[in-house]
């Protein structure tokens, strides 16, 4: 093999395949990248773990036809730090590199050991652009569990249905989804990819052109991503997949909307005061008032209370309590890129829906509340409380007309709620889970 590559190209191929390989490979080939310089000009960088494999290419000034197996670390350390013009020569398993100042050697494995990615056989052929799939990804993985007794459970889930195609993940306490459309119809599918093969295609989506597509061949144990310059080869999962849709309410008797950077900044102000095991937040949604007050308990550390404006769209007239996760609410958040979001839900513990006001696609996080008994704000904070003008000034022009006057709820019974009437429970705080009947946690 000889060829010349300019040291950029050559390092991203081979950032980009060595993700494909096991931090503690079984096998010492298996810590290597193989490299293949064909006649057409064309050089490919291949790395796998046998689950998934990931190949990538470019076209080059090759000289001569060859295949190499080079220890991906030493590899990329070696490239890394080189730079310029580099001309490549390899002969019995030796690839010495050639830059403007000197010389590396680096002695190779056998080619014919690396094991061969398979072709996905009769595949159903499925073209996605790159932006919604990349998209779609980073809406989901997040909820995807890491529970490898649950294996079915630690991928994505995808379902074509003529021009409708949809991903989904849980673990078991919280649900995302997202859909969207293709400009062709398909044959009623499914399928499940595992969380690693899709945070490696998510960071190759990453540097995809806007414009470009993703073509999908799904076959019956293997699935290939392609996209121009890569491939991402992978095992599908087994196992039957929870059916989302049976999770997901089809009405609401509650819709608000809330300005998202406002809540993400009062839940990072108020968050480490919840407490540390189950970090729930309380929040009361004061549909008179057009606020929402976000409380956490009275812990041996102390407490917390902070309000922002809302936009209510509900059929009740009385004030809501929800328990949550703060770091379900978080993340959910973070996966949300417009300005706004919108809670939907019906009784204070039923599933909560929170989606992005807008957006690239239709997308939807499903958090389940826990029961929480008193949402009285802490009595040392009673008379501190009011909504975070700031923040919502940032991404509101209503925050303009937002009036100082500090809100003042301590002549409100605990009936505004009806948490609050619930007899108290000695049962320990418990996250809920999606199960068939939605099942909530009293605390």
């Amino acid at each position: 093999m000889e060829l010349t590559i300019a040291q950029s190209v050559l390092a991203e191929l081979i950032d980009t395949a060595k993700n494909g390989i096991s931090t503690k490979p079984v096998d010492p080939i298996l810590g290597s990248l193989l490299i293949e310089a064909s006649d057409s000009g064309k050089l490919t960088v291949i790395g796998t773990d046998l689950n998934v494999s990931i190949k990538t290419y470019s076209v080059v000034n090759i000289k001569q036809a060859g295949t190499v197996a080079l220890n991906a670390k030493l590899l990329a350390d070696t490239v890394n730090n080189l730079s310029g013009e580099l001309d490549i020569e390899v002969s019995d398993r030796s690839c010495i590199i050639s830059h403007s100042t000197g010389k590396c050697r680096i002695v190779g494995g056998n080619a014919e050991d690396f094991p061969s990615i398979p072709e996905t056989e009769n595949p159903t052929v499925i073209s996605i652009s790159s932006k919604k799939l990349q998209a779609a990804l980073l809406s989901c993985l997040y909820c995807s569990s890491t529970d490898e007794t649950k294996l079915v459970l630690t991928g994505v889930h995808f379902q074509l249905q003529g021009e409708n195609w949809s991903c989904a993940s849980t673990d078991g306490h919280r649900l995302a989804f997202v859909s969207s459309k293709l400009e062709v119809s398909y044959e009623p599918l499914s399928f499940t990819v595992p969380r690693r093969s899709l945070i490696e295609l998510e960071k190759i989506l990453s540097n995809a052109a806007q414009s470009s597509s993703c073509t999908l061949k799904v076959g019956k144990n293997t699935i290939q991503f392609i996209l121009p310059n890569a491939e991402l080869t992978s095992r599908l999962l087994e196992g039957q997949f929870p059916n989302i849709n049976s999770f997901i309410p089809r009405s609401f008797a509650n819709e608000i909307v809330v300005e998202r950077k406002g809540m993400e900044i009062i839940l990072k102000r108020i968050s480490h005061f919840a407490e540390k095991k189950h970090k729930i937040v309380k929040i009361l949604w004061e549909v008179n008032d057009q606020q929402a007050t976000l409380m956490t308990g009275n812990t041996d550390i102390g407490d917390a209370v902070d309000s922002l404006l809302i936009k209510t769209q509900t059929s009740v007239g009385e004030n809501i309590g929800i328990g949550l996760n703060s770091g379900y609410l978080q993340e959910a958040l973070k996966h949300i890129s417009t300005d706004e979001i919108v809670f939907r839900f019906n009784k204070p513990l039923q599933p909560v829906i929170i989606s992005p006001v807008g957006g690239l696609l239709d997308q939807l996080t499903l958090v389940m509340p826990v029961d929480v008994q008193d949402f009285n704000k802490p009595q040392q904070l009673q008379d501190t409380s009011k909504p975070d003008t700031e923040a919502v000034a940032e991404n509101s022009a209503e925050a303009e007309h937002v009036s100082d006057e500090t809100i003042n709820r301590e002549d409100k019974s605990t009936s505004d709620t009806p948490a609050t009437n619930k007899p108290k429970s000695r049962k320990r705080k418990q996250e809920a889970k999606l199960k068939p009947e939605l099942e909530t946690t009293t605390v």
